[in-house]
C-alpha cells in the first residue's frame, strides 16, 4: 500500500530515514527518501518515500511506498502516529470516509484528532488550510475547535435488512411503469437509511462515537415517511416490505428506552417541537448513553 502524509514544520530528512527504518523494521540503507524531480536515488530500496513541499498550516507531503516484501504492513493511523513521535511535528492522514476534507491530525505526543483540512490552492500548488479540529492542538493554538459532524454522514454501515428487501422487489424495481419503479426506490432508500442509523447505534455510533440531535431528529422524521412509502408500494410488494420495517423497529425498540421525546426536546431547544402521537412512537424513544452527550469525540480514540 501507500501511505499519504502531511507534516508541519521543517523537514530532517535524516530524522525521516531513521523513523521509516524503524517503523518498518529495515536498515536505513532500505530506505530512500527523496524529491519527485530526483532522479539519483536509491529505486531498489524497499522503502521509497517521495516528498513534495505544500504550504498554508502544512509544509510538507509524504508518498511512502513499502515493497510488498514488507508484511505485514501496518495501517495509516499507525504510520502517523509513529512518525509524529520520531519526528516531533504534527502529521496528518486522510480518513477513510470519502470526503476531500476529512483528515486525522495526530500531535507530536501522539494523540489525534478530527481534522477539517481544504485545499485552497489551484492547479499550480497547494495550500492546505486546517479550518477546524476537534480537540485543541498545541502547536495550532488558534484554530478553531468544533464538533465535526460531516464524516458521520460519510461513515456507512450495512443494512442487510434492507438489502434482502430489494432482492424480493426487484420484480418491481425493474418495472416499465416509472410510478411502480419509485415508489420501491424511495421505500428501499429510506428504509436503508433507518436502518444504518439503528445499525450504527448498535455498533456504539461509528465512526467517532457520538452522533449529533440534529440527525437524530431527521432519521426520526425518515421514520415518518415510511408508513406512507409502504402504502404507495403495488399491492404484493406491501407485505415484505411492512415485515422488512417491522424487523428493524424491533432492533430501535430493542436498542432504546421511553423516555416521551424529553432528552431530544432538550437538546434541541424549545424552537424544535417533538412529537407526541401514539401513532409516532419512535419519537418517544431515546438510546442511552445519549449520543450527542460526548461530542466531539475523545482524543485518542
Amino acid at each position: 500500500m501507500t501511505y499519504y502524509l502531511m507534516i508541519f514544520g521543517e523537514l530532517h530528512r535524516d530524522r525521516l530515514v531513521s523513523a521509516l527504518a524503524t517503523l518498518f523494521a529495515l536498515p536505513v540503507e532500505q530506505v530512500d527518501v527523496g524529491d519527485s524531480d530526483d532522479a539519483d536515488r536509491n529505486w531498489s530500496a524497499q522503502v521509497i518515500c517521495t516528498v513534495a513541499p505544500v504550504t498554508g498550516h502544512l509544509h510538507w507531503q509524504l508518498e511512502i511506498y513499502p515493497t510488498d516484501t514488507i508484511v505485514p504492513q501496518p495501517p495509516e493511523s499507525v504510520v502517523a502516529v509513529v512518525l509524529a513521535q520520531q519526528l516531533g511535528t504534527v502529521v496528518v492522514y486522510p480518513g477513510q470516509e470519502p470526503l476531500p476534507s476529512a483528515y486525522w491530525l495526530v500531535a507530536p505526543d501522539g494523540r489525534r484528532t478530527r481534522a477539517r483540512i481544504v485545499d485552497d490552492g489551484g492547479a499550480e500548488e497547494s495550500i492546505y488550510r486546517i479550518e477546524a479540529v476537534e480537540h485543541p492542538v498545541a502547536v495550532f493554538p488558534d484554530l478553531a475547535v468544533a464538533a465535526l459532524p460531516e464524516v458521520i454522514r460519510e461513515h456507512r454501515m450495512p443494512t442487510p435488512v434492507t438489502d434482502r428487501l430489494r432482492a424480493e422487489l426487484k420484480p418491481w424495481s425493474d418495472s416499465d411503469v416509472p410510478a411502480v419503479s419509485q415508489a420501491v426506490w424511495r421505500a428501499c432508500t429510506r428504509l436503508g437509511a433507518w436502518e444504518g442509523m439503528v445499525a450504527r447505534m448498535a455498533a456504539g455510533w461509528p465512526p467517532d462515537g457520538w452522533y449529533p440531535a440534529s440527525y437524530y431528529r431527521e432519521d426520526l422524521e425518515l421514520r415518518d415517511e415510511l408508513g406512507q412509502l409502504g402504502q404507495a408500494l403495488p399491492e404484493p410488494a406491501r407485505t415484505p416490505f411492512a415485515i422488512a420495517l417491522g424487523e428493524v423497529d424491533q432492533q430501535f425498540v430493542a436498542r432504546t428506552e421511553e423516555d416521551e421525546g424529553a432528552a431530544l426536546a432538550a437538546e434541541l431547544g424549545p424552537a424544535q417541537h417533538v412529537p407526541h402521537r401514539a401513532d409516532r412512537w419512535w419519537w418517544q424513544r431515546v438510546s442511552r448513553p445519549l449520543p450527542w452527550r460526548d461530542q466531539p469525540a475523545r482524543p485518542g480514540a
